[in-house]
């Protein structure tokens, strides 16, 4: 499988990355004495010294040998993979950091190489996986656009687990010129820095990346497991709790059956939703409202009906929406961004500066994106000192 590009948009130009594609092909015409042969040359002379060469190691190696390109098909195919995987890392870390995190990639591939081979090694394709493994972390749902015999397109997660299990783990078991390990070691580099940076909050987070995939699988587990034990989510009585989730069973309680007009109204929403018809549905959602005052949507169809009340200008009916979310998936991926939208509601259009100091003060260190923390900050230092928004005066 060839991988030829992305669904994701490209929002910032990626010249780190675009510069590390020039340099090698820079590189591979100037040390290579045939450069458009199809088949493996050798280096010009005095080049052989920068390969990665265990039996005569030097430490410029583990940097030089990134670069070098034993054929045309060679380098071909890494810059094709480099382009794919590394334009979008590049736009995530920023250029410096990607810069380093490829020529570290590198380097500890070349390691896992040097500690399994004695033989010389050459290529970027040990740096090109631990971007590749980066990828699989930060943008798993991310489309790679595939060409095998026809062009097809297949989430990363899939693209990069098929190449380590198919091409490198099993490629292992056979000799080949291929330096696996180098591959192996550059993914698992990727996959630990990716789920560090993630964690630590080095990098701005989304709905898409491994830790918010894994956060909502555990979430539709528990919400299983729950069901298992005989809670009614169309009811308005709180779920048990992670107690009596795990503890054995006691006494199977029958849930009252629903309200008839509950159940037809979530269906309206949720259906209108799926059409993309937010307005009509979060009208639905008010009447479902008016029947159960306790009942919430699923968590994604609850923040979208609250986007859209806040987008009509109920203020109101918006942040009763946001609490209910947070109150039902205190830990959802998008919390941090409704104590960020409840608390400038609270602050600017509701009248509420102590609750929305509250929220503020909760979520400020949390928050990952420079601009919103930014935001929060300013509007929290504001309330404060004077007990009321800045734009407070400027809205109805």
């Amino acid at each position: 499988m060839i991988p030829i590009g992305t669904d994701a948009p490209q929002r910032r130009t990626p010249w780190m990355n675009w510069a590390i594609i020039a340099t090698c092909f820079l590189v591979y015409f100037i040390s290579n004495r045939n450069p458009l042969s199809l088949q493996p040359t050798a280096l010009s002379p005095g080049w052989n010294r920068f390969m990665l060469n265990p039996l005569n190691l030097r430490i410029y190696q583990f940097i030089t040998y990134q670069f070098l390109h034993a054929d045309l098909l060679h380098i071909g195919g890494n810059m094709l993979f480099l382009w794919v995987f590394g334009n979008m890392m590049n736009e995530k870390l920023g250029h410096l950091p990607y810069l380093l995190f490829y020529l570290a990639g590198g380097i500890l591939a070349g390691c896992g190489q040097a500690l399994t081979s004695s033989a010389p090694t050459l290529g970027a394709s040990g740096s090109i996986a631990a971007v590749a493994g980066l990828f699989l972390v930060l943008a798993p749902l991310v489309n790679i656009r595939v060409w095998f015999f026809f062009i097809f397109d297949i989430p990363s997660i899939f693209f990069v687990a098929f190449q380590i299990v198919f091409f490198d783990v099993l490629g292992t078991l056979h000799p080949s010129d291929v330096a696996h390990y180098a591959h192996l070691t550059g993914y698992a580099t990727g996959l630990i820095v990716g789920v560090i940076l993630l964690t630590a909050g080095l990098v701005e987070r989304d709905h898409y990346d491994i830790l918010a995939l894994l956060n909502r699988w555990r979430r539709r587990r528990t919400y299983k497991r729950l069901i298992a034990r005989g809670y009614n989510p169309f009811s308005s009585a709180p779920p048990p709790s992670a107690a009596s989730v795990t503890a054995p069973p006691q006494v199977v309680k029958v849930m009252p059956p629903p309200d008839p007009r509950v159940i037809q109204l979530r269906d309206a929403v949720l259906q209108l939703r799926r059409g993309h018809q937010l307005s009509e549905a979060s009208k639905r959602y008010l009447e479902l409202r008016q029947i159960d005052p306790r009942f919430v949507l699923p968590a994604e169809a609850q923040l979208d009906i609250s986007n859209q009340l806040m987008a009509d200008g109920l203020y109101r009916e918006a942040a009763d929406g946001y609490e209910d979310y947070l109150a039902r998936y205190p830990t959802g991926s998008d919390a941090d961004q409704v104590h960020l939208i409840l608390a400038l509601i609270y602050a600017r259009y509701h009248s509420r500066p102590q609750r929305a100091i509250e929220l503020l003060q909760k979520v400020l260190t949390r928050l990952h994106d420079p601009r919103q923390r930014a935001l929060a900050q300013q509007e929290l230092e504001h309330l404060q000192a004077t007990g009321s928004s800045p734009d407070a005066s400027n809205t109805p």
